[in-house]
């Protein structure tokens, strides 16, 4: 990875400007954020790669929103048991709602064998949970992560995003009775 500027002083620019691969090879070189590192609402920003097959897949992201636009993700400051992030979007009418629950662990990386931190959203009952969107965070610098997204419970192809602080308070979900899993008449 050659960049003239540290990575100390790297913003969202140095990250879009790569590649998928030197982004993996970014990825897999970096520690995840510390424990109760990542608290309150980062912008977010997807990578939408500098491919045509790239460009595509994150397109189909952003159309699968039906009308939502992603900008980030909130971090309540605490990791494991019932620890619960969630995701801000804005829609054409320029409201912005706060859902899309995840958990939030750390754990071992399917991608590289690295810890990393997890976002688990087939824990909730929501689009990226029901197709079983698992997402990893790693550190780049103090204002700046970076967060690869994978279908399948990791076990599809890996797209890339970055969160941007610092962040806004955390606010939690709008609803939180909304996207919780029922089983057998008992919610889970």
């Amino acid at each position: 990875m050659n960049n003239a500027d540290p990575i100390e002083n790297w913003q969202v620019s140095h990250l879009i400007a790569q590649t998928s691969d030197s982004l993996l090879e970014l990825f897999s070189e970096l520690a995840p954020p510390t424990a109760g590192e990542l608290v309150g609402e980062y912008a977010g920003v997807d990578h939408f790669g500098r491919t045509e097959e790239s460009f595509a897949a994150s397109l189909s992201r952003v159309q699968g929103g039906n009308g939502w636009t992603w900008l980030g993700k909130a971090f309540p400051g605490t990791e494991g048991g019932d620890s619960v992030g969630y995701n801000r979007v804005i829609n054409d009418d320029r409201n912005v709602a706060r859902r899309d629950r995840f958990t939030i662990f750390f754990g071992t990386s399917p991608v590289d064998t690295q810890p990393t931190l997890f976002l688990k959203y087939s824990d909730f009952d929501n689009p990226a949970g029901n197709m079983g969107l698992l997402d990893e965070v790693r550190k780049v610098n103090d204002r700046l992560f970076i967060g690869t997204g994978r279908p399948g419970e990791g076990t599809g192809d890996v797209s890339f995003f970055f969160l941007v602080g610092p962040a806004t308070p955390f606010v939690g979900v709008d609803d939180p009775n909304s996207e919780m899993l029922v089983a057998a008449g008992n919610v889970s």
